[in-house]
């Protein structure tokens, strides 16, 4: 028996109380789960309710049973409507979908994006462009045979970016670790761009994190676990 294990870990830019970076979970009326990460343009406040906004949209969707890349489609004419091309979102869609035992990325993102397969790490480069701009956007969509030992690690600009203030540039496998659960797979990741922006990250920052491995237990379980700070 086979388990999936998700981990998000993810934090706001430095001084900023509001992180326009939304992660939701939801489970798919056919079997499995999907994670909505949505990075709203800008930061604050105004990119929280953004990405708030088409979050709730792309979970609803999917909570219906619609694909995914019918989901990215749509948040993104719902984005375009009501908007008219002002405001942007990059939306990840990362989903296992035991209908068809495969691991679905549905991406409309610039960033890079990590998979790890039979111990081969593929760092995919982000080709597509955020919703809510043009008529015409499509998502990229990369689909995988459930496999023991895969893993997929998303994120957010601002881990791409860590770093470019002080005259580097963070390369997101060199904070990648391919050993262990997935939350320490996503926050390893998320320490390293927090450092490579000196400790003050300069863009709200998140990573979802993603592995299949065996299941040494008769009866299925599924736990979810959540850590959230409380602002003083």
């Amino acid at each position: 028996m086979l388990a999936v294990d998700v981990a998000v870990a993810k934090t706001h830019k430095y001084a900023s109380r509001d992180s326009g970076d939304t992660v939701e979970t939801v489970e798919r009326p056919t079997g499995g789960l999907s994670v909505v990460m949505v990075d709203g343009q800008g930061t604050g406040s105004a990119a929280k309710s953004l990405s708030m906004m088409v979050s709730s949209k792309a979970v609803a969707l999917l909570k219906e049973g619609v694909r995914d890349g019918a989901v990215a489609r749509g948040v993104h004419d719902v984005l375009l409507a009501y908007r008219h091309g002002k405001v942007s979102a990059t939306l990840d869609l990362l989903s296992l979908d035991l209908a068809s035992r495969t691991v679905v990325i549905t991406r409309n993102s610039h960033v890079p994006h990590i998979v790890v397969i039979d111990g081969e790490v593929t760092l995919h480069d982000g080709v597509t462009t955020p919703i809510g701009l043009y008529r015409h956007t499509k998502p990229t969509v990369f689909e995988h045979k459930v496999v023991c030992g895969m893993k997929v690690v998303v994120f957010t600009d601002g881990v791409s970016n860590a770093g470019r203030r002080y005259g580097t540039q963070f390369d997101p496998l060199s904070g990648l670790i391919t050993q262990g659960s997935a939350k320490d797979i996503a926050e390893t990741l998320l320490d390293a761009a927090i450092a490579a922006d000196q400790g003050r990250p300069g863009d709200d920052m998140a990573v979802v994190a993603m592995t299949i491995d065996a299941l040494e237990q008769d009866q299925p379980i599924r736990t979810m676990r959540l850590t959230w700070p409380i602002p003083g």
